[in-house]
């Protein structure tokens, strides 16, 4: 058997130009989110006004993201500084089965 170990960085490279940011929200506000990747590193992540959401559940659920929520920014990089362009989101909460 034969067993492959992958690791994600902090920051992927998106399909084409872009940039992701993988992981879990550790804290936001109106103007910023921070997350918390696999590698245990917090990514700071500015929001603007033009900063898309989309709650991935299959009920629709929050229109955006809350602490614990599992996340995939697309960032783009200016300055040193990250701004999310879009932030894909689906609740951290593991529904208990009966």
């Amino acid at each position: 058997m034969l067993v492959l170990i992958v690791t994600v960085p902090a920051i992927a490279d998106a399909h084409g130009k872009g940039k992701h940011v993988l992981g879990t929200v550790a804290a936001l506000d109106e103007a910023e989110i921070q997350v918390l990747t696999k590698d245990g590193k917090t990514v700071s992540i500015q929001t603007v006004a033009e900063t898309k959401y989309q709650n991935r559940a299959k009920d629709g659920g929050e229109t955006l993201p809350q602490v614990g929520d599992r996340v995939v920014v697309d960032v783009k990089e200016q300055d040193g500084k990250l701004t999310a362009t879009q932030v894909k989101f689906s609740s951290g909460a593991t529904e208990q089965k009966p």
